[in-house]
This record gives C-alpha cells, structure tokens and sequence, in this order.
C-alpha cells in the first residue's frame, strides 16, 4: 500500500504542489465544527471543547473531522475515567487513541509536518481552479 494522498494546502504549504497532481474538485469544507455531540463522554467534551477552540484558529479542522474529532475526545474521556478509576486501559484503546492524535496533527512529529497559518485563509498558487 502507497502513501496517503495529502491535502491540497497541505501540499501548497510544504511547497510541494504541482498543477498536475492537483484535484481540482477536492472539497474545500468550512472550518466550523458543530457542537460536542451528547453521546462523548463527559471529560472528552472538556476536550473537544480546548481542542476545537485552538484546532479552528489554524484552520486544522473542518466540519469534515466531526466524527473522527467526537471519536477521538470520547477515547480521551474513557482514558482519563479507566485512569483515574484504576481500571486497566486497553493497549488497542491506547493504539487508536494515538492513530487520532496523529491524524489531526496533535503529537510533536505530526505536528512538525503542518505549516498552519494564524486562522486566515492564504491564496494558493492554484486556489483559482
């Protein structure tokens, strides 16, 4: 199995982008995320709520990410009550847990990759097509 494809401004950001591997109908969602949904747990709605606060400032996440955001604030949450309750956290709890966190930028090698700007949409080279 290849790489994943990357995002269109995650390529212009790294300087990688050229007009021919462009998908010129790549969905360009808003950065806006709807409210928590009631099902996450309780301690992960703490953290949807820090992470969507600072995700939204860079532009990171969009209404796209609302369930793979949900799911991983209600891991978080699960995490947090098996910790402090001292019951055993699952290692594949733990594994996809982190698989998240790298999804959406939020460890330090994955965040090292993102170029994210202050929250202001920049002009690409190829925005006009």
């Amino acid at each position: 199995m290849g790489r994943k494809t990357l995002p269109t401004k995650l390529k212009l950001v790294k300087g990688t982008a050229r007009k021919h591997r462009m998908n010129e109908s790549e969905p360009q969602p808003e950065s806006k995320l709807p409210d928590c949904p009631v099902w996450v747990h309780p301690e992960g709605k703490k953290e949807w709520g820090r992470l969507v606060d600072e995700m939204t400032k860079t532009g990171v996440v969009t209404g796209f990410d609302y369930i793979g955001l949900a799911a991983l604030c209600n891991m978080w949450g699960e995490y947090v009550e098996g910790t402090q309750t001292g019951e055993p956290v699952s290692v594949a709890h733990i594994t996809q847990m982190r698989l998240y966190l790298v999804e959406f930028g939020l460890t330090p090698s994955s965040r090292s990759k993102v170029h994210a700007g202050n929250g202001e949409k920049k002009k690409g080279p190829w925005d006009d097509f």
